[in-house]
């Protein structure tokens, strides 16, 4: 078949070398690096693959100085050191144009390694989680840096997996005081409101893009379609990140990290049980009931092998409360033994794993209560009043997968207690997969136990 009129990869390789005219570039830039590859071009800046003496790629950027109001000396990039993020190597400057040359990072861009490996909502949250630490070694730092251009072609996935963030050309240092930017640069579809200068951007920014990449990786649009359905956890996520108001977006990416990893979504196909493995358990909780039914009819307080009916594993509270500590980064169990409340519980949700303040304090103001994705808890409780166990059971559990505790998992129950079916199904899952293991208290709770319990289903989640 004819090319069309197309030029070839050799013809389009010389067109480049025969437009590389070395007086053009700054002194020094020509005599240490030949230009390979055109990467991008516009804008005023022109991006190249080129090598040095040695073979070694590198990417130089080369600013036109008429468009680009820009100084060696102040890119964001020095002194920075991740192996997820270009490092500065030299520059060049003359009257006329800058060349920036940074190490070469190389991979595909994230939206086309979603699509080459057919990646789930589990891959997606996974890869956003790993940006997420990209961005807290920006964010974090004493001067944060703000990168104001997260889209699919500036995160790539590297052979090894890990995910890298490139193109620092509109990124910036936050300084306290600016009220505004001074000019709007970024790419329209994943730029938030205040990036077109109605305020200062600051870290807040990064997560909107954050949440409008989320997004498209999702749906392969950066807009909105409600046509589409996204996974619930997964779309409260987004909605948060996007949200007009930078006041009403998560304020740091830690709490995005937390609440991508809350989200979890669980690989359908792993849900549907082998007929074999099904019956072979159903057989197995038949004899273990037989078992804890003789031994509770022939259990006597005063026998010489008998054990608290209540038994307290300090050991296993005091460790799942050092796991709440390092992995949510939080204090909120710093006094394990008093009683937990539901103010508490409320914010460990939002806390920890990145729940709305809205979505976890509203619940249904007539008749029986029912599951909505409108409030996390049906029930219009009181902050102080005190948390019952199978309470922080129903909370662990829809945390990680609503779907559990929804409407139609309430047929698996066989009579009606008076308790809330949500609340009953939940610890019924919680029982066969261990979330309940050292929680014995079966009322009001400890906070320490609540750690216990939250810890042990962060356990099975991340295991399932």
């Amino acid at each position: 078949m004819p090319n069309m009129g197309r030029p070839s990869f050799s013809e389009s390789l010389d067109a480049v070398l025969a437009a590389y005219d070395n007086d053009k570039y700054p002194p020094g830039f020509a005599g240490e690096y030949d230009i390979m590859e055109c990467l991008g071009e516009g804008r005023g800046v022109d991006t190249f693959l080129v090598t040095n003496k040695q073979g070694e790629r590198f990417v130089a950027k080369c600013y036109d100085l008429s468009v680009w109001d820009i100084d060696d000396k102040d890119d964001v990039l020095e002194g920075l050191d991740h192996p997820s993020l270009p490092r500065r190597v030299a520059s060049y400057k003359d009257k006329n144009m800058l060349v920036v040359v940074r190490t070469y990072l190389e991979g595909e861009p994230i939206d086309v390694h979603v699509r080459h490996n057919s990646l789930d909502e589990q891959g997606i949250a996974t890869l956003c989680v790993s940006l997420c630490d990209v961005l807290a070694y920006l964010h974090h730092r004493a001067e944060p840096i703000i990168h104001r251009d997260i889209k699919p072609q500036n995160v790539l996935v590297q052979p090894n997996g890990s995910v890298a963030l490139i193109d620092f050309d509109i990124a910036r240092t936050y300084h306290v005081g600016n009220e505004t930017d001074t000019r709007f640069f970024g790419t329209i579809a994943y730029a938030p409101p205040e990036q077109y200068g109605f305020a200062q951007t600051d870290v807040r920014a990064d997560i909107y893009a954050l949440g409008v990449l989320l997004r498209c990786l999702l749906t392969g649009s950066p807009r909105q379609n409600h046509n589409v359905r996204v996974y619930a956890p997964l779309q409260r996520i987004i909605n948060k990140c996007t949200a007009f108001d930078p006041n009403k977006r998560y304020t740091d990416i830690d709490q995005v990290r937390a609440a991508l990893l809350a989200a979890n979504p669980r690989r359908r196909a792993l849900r549907i049980a082998g007929v074999a493995t099904a019956s072979i358990l159903a057989f197995a909780l038949v004899v273990l009931g037989c078992v804890k039914a003789y031994e509770a009819a022939t259990w006597s307080p005063f026998g010489s092998g008998a054990a608290p009916a209540v038994v307290n594993d300090e050991q296993r509270i005091a460790e799942a409360v050092q796991y709440m500590k390092e992995t949510y980064n939080t204090d909120l169990f710093g006094s394990p033994d008093d009683l937990a409340t539901v103010g508490f519980l409320r914010q460990v949700l939002i806390d920890c794993y990145g729940l709305d303040h809205d979505y976890v304090y509203n619940h249904q103001e007539e008749g029986l209560p029912v599951e909505s994705d409108e409030y996390f808890m049906p029930w219009g409780w009181e902050d102080n009043q005190n948390v019952r166990r199978d309470t922080a059971v129903y909370a662990a559990v829809k945390v990680h997968d609503p779907s559990l505790v929804a409407e139609d998992q309430w047929s698996k129950l066989t009579d009606d207690n008076g308790e809330y079916p949500g609340s009953r199904v939940a610890v019924l899952y919680a029982q066969e997969t261990g979330i309940v293991e050292g929680a014995n208290r079966p009322f009001d709770v400890t906070k320490g136990e609540v750690a216990l319990i939250f810890a042990n289903a962060d356990r099975v989640f991340t295991d399932s």
